[in-house]
C-alpha cells in the first residue's frame, strides 16, 4: 500500500513542470521532489559534481536510521566521465562490487557494503544528459 502511494505521488510528480521542491511525509516515509539535499544513506562522493536532484525517498526505522532510500539526480556530465567516477569510487574499498552489466545505454551496479548494507546504481544515458537512480537498503537492525 506504501510503495503504491509512493508511486503514485512520483507519477503525478512527472505531470507538472514546477521545479521548487516539495516534500511529503507518511509516518516513517518521506518522499521529495526536487530535493535540496540527497538522503544521508547515500555516500555524496558517488554522485556527479553538476548534478541536478530530480526525485528522493526515504523509509526510516526511526529518526535517524534510514531501511531504505532511493533519489534519482540527473548530470550534464559526460557517459564515460560518471562512469570513471563511479567505477574509481567502487575500488576505494568501503563498497564491494558484486555485480556489474552494462549495454550502449544502461549501466547497472550492484554494491555490497559494510553491516550489511547494498546500493544499486543505474545509470541511463540520455540525448543531452544523463540519469543515474541510487536504491540503497540495509539489511539489518544495527
Amino acid at each position: 500500500m506504501i510503495r503504491f502511494l509512493c508511486l503514485s505521488l512520483l507519477v503525478l510528480w512527472q505531470c507538472s513542470p514546477n521545479r521548487q521542491t516539495e516534500t511529503y511525509r507518511f509516518d516513517q516515509i518521506i518522499v521529495t521532489k526536487f530535493p535540496g539535499n540527497p538522503p544521508p544513506a547515500f555516500p555524496q562522493s558517488f554522485f556527479p559534481e553538476k548534478s541536478t536532484f530530480i526525485q528522493s525517498s526515504e523509509f526510516k526505522t526511526s529518526h535517524i536510521h534510514t531501511k531504505e532510500a532511493f533519489l534519482l539526480l540527473e548530470t550534464p556530465e559526460s557517459w564515460e566521465e560518471v562512469q570513471k567516477r563511479i567505477d574509481f569510487r567502487v575500488n576505494q574499498g568501503d563498497w564491494k562490487l558484486i555485480e556489474k552489466n552494462s549495454n550502449e545505454k544502461e549501466v547497472s551496479y550492484l554494491l555490497e557494503g559494510f553491516i550489511k548494507k547494498s546500493l544499486s546504481i543505474y545509470l541511463t544515458k540520455h540525448e543531452n544528459t544523463n540519469q543515474i537512480r541510487f536504491y540503497f537498503k540495509k539489511h539489518s537492525s544495527y
